[in-house]
């Protein structure tokens, strides 16, 4: 009973963090500050904290998801969804962050709005897996016991 409730909280908390970040707080931060660049380093920096929360979260839920030895492992859909969201959001911290933040003077400039459009969409698919995770809900558990009874009564 404990478990669920966990995978829920974090599925919310890791779902959560990055639909408040990117479709809220960061559009909000560009409309209301004066400097574009000011905006842009709190968004960054927002987005940044969000891709850590999201890191921890799916570090918490791929073990629970492991747990369940019913079926096979490529049976499990959300375990392989945390990994792929996992990678997005680890591709975007890793290797898309690291550039924007040596061209953030040369906003401008184009390696730096092709580095933003390739963050942008990491951040779109990520969102997009996180609500398909959120709207599956956690695992609902079966009873080994019962499944153990059902391949009984097959044979």
């Amino acid at each position: 009973m404990l478990i669920p409730a966990v995978e829920r909280i974090l599925l919310a908390a890791m779902a959560g963090t990055l639909w408040g970040a990117g479709f809220m707080a960061a559009p909000v931060m560009f409309r209301e500050l004066d400097e574009t660049a000011q905006a842009a380093a709190l968004a960054g920096e927002l987005t940044g904290t969000a891709a850590w929360v999201v890191l921890v979260c799916v570090a918490v839920l791929v073990p629970l998801q492991l747990r369940h030895r019913i079926r096979p492992i490529a049976a499990h859909w959300r375990l392989w969804l945390l990994i792929l969201l996992a990678g997005l959001v680890a591709a975007g911290e890793l290797w898309v962050r690291p550039p924007m933040e040596v061209l953030a003077d040369q906003a401008g400039d184009v390696a730096y709005l092709s580095a933003l459009r390739a963050a942008e969409s990491l951040y779109i698919v990520a969102s997009a897996v996180a609500l398909v995770l959120v709207a599956g809900g956690p695992l609902r558990h079966e009873p080994v016991s019962a499944v153990a009874e059902s391949s009984e009564a097959g044979r």
